[in-house]
């Protein structure tokens, strides 16, 4: 999972955070000095009432708490075994191909459940801010505010462990491949790559050695033949003596054989 992937659950905890602190911001300034929550109609009294730096000093420490609860309850929602966490569909949820969509279901709904306490604070210093006077002074207009939240709360409680952990395989198949994907994009490297020259394979490759020895000297020990003295005579071939000796002066003349049997008639 890639860092955009990490990061998307608490947009909207970043959204709220931005829209309270502008509200505190406004109150700062626009707030009388004493402040009134909870008018009472009826005696003309007040049931809340504190200074305008008290309250806003209030706001800022609500805020304060509700984000650090959200970082911790999400980083143990990162860190702790998924043996130990609590979901609906154990067996589906718990199951290492799933693990992965557990956490971020409940990185989701943590981080929804966490705007709304933002927004219910903001919403109360708006209220603050328009319930000083004339008509919108009623003491119901922050009862309603704080049972819509209440009920919004324990509503999504409930909706969470009955339908927003349905066991989906198809959807939880289709996630994990996105999520894969869009790891492989954000880790790879720019595609604009300087296109180096490929080594010549003719080049790089060794030149072939003959396996025969070259024989710098003959095989044997023994000296090579000395040449011939008779031309025509190929060197290295003894020179053989007649069968009668050796030849002296002239040729001697044809001189046919006898045959045995005497002449034929």
């Amino acid at each position: 999972m890639n860092l955009v992937a990490r990061l998307r659950p608490a947009v909207p905890v970043a959204v709220a955070l931005v829209g309270v602190l502008v509200t505190l911001a406004m109150a700062s300034r626009v707030l009388p000095g004493r402040v009134v929550m909870v008018h009472l109609s009826e005696t003309g009294g007040s049931a809340f009432a504190a200074s305008r730096d008290d309250l806003v000093l209030l706001g800022a420490v609500l805020v304060v708490g509700i984000v650090v609860t959200w970082s911790v309850s999400a980083l143990f929602l990162a860190v702790t075994p998924a043996r130990h966490v609590l979901v609906p569909h154990a067996a589906f949820w718990k199951n290492p191909a799933n693990r992965a969509e557990m956490r971020r279901r409940y990185q989701r709904y943590l981080a929804v459940a966490t705007s709304a306490s933002l927004w219910f604070v903001a919403a109360l210093f708006v209220l603050a801010l328009v319930s000083q006077g004339g008509p919108l002074a009623a003491w119901w207009l922050p009862a309603a505010v704080s049972a819509a939240f209440v009920l919004f709360v324990l509503g999504g409680l409930i909706w969470v462990f009955t339908v927003g952990f349905t066991p989906t395989p198809a959807g939880v198949a289709v996630r994990t491949a996105a999520s894969d994907r869009e790891a492989r994009v954000a880790s790879s490297p720019s595609s604009t790559r300087v296109a180096l020259p490929k080594p010549d394979a003719s080049a790089a490759r060794p030149p072939k050695v003959s396996q025969r020895p070259t024989e710098a000297t003959p095989r044997s020990g023994t000296a090579p033949p000395a040449p011939s003295p008779r031309p025509g005579r190929t060197s290295g071939r003894p020179e053989t003596a007649p069968a009668d000796g050796p030849r002296k002066g002239p040729p001697r003349p044809y001189q046919p054989r006898p045959r045995s049997g005497g002449p034929r008639g």
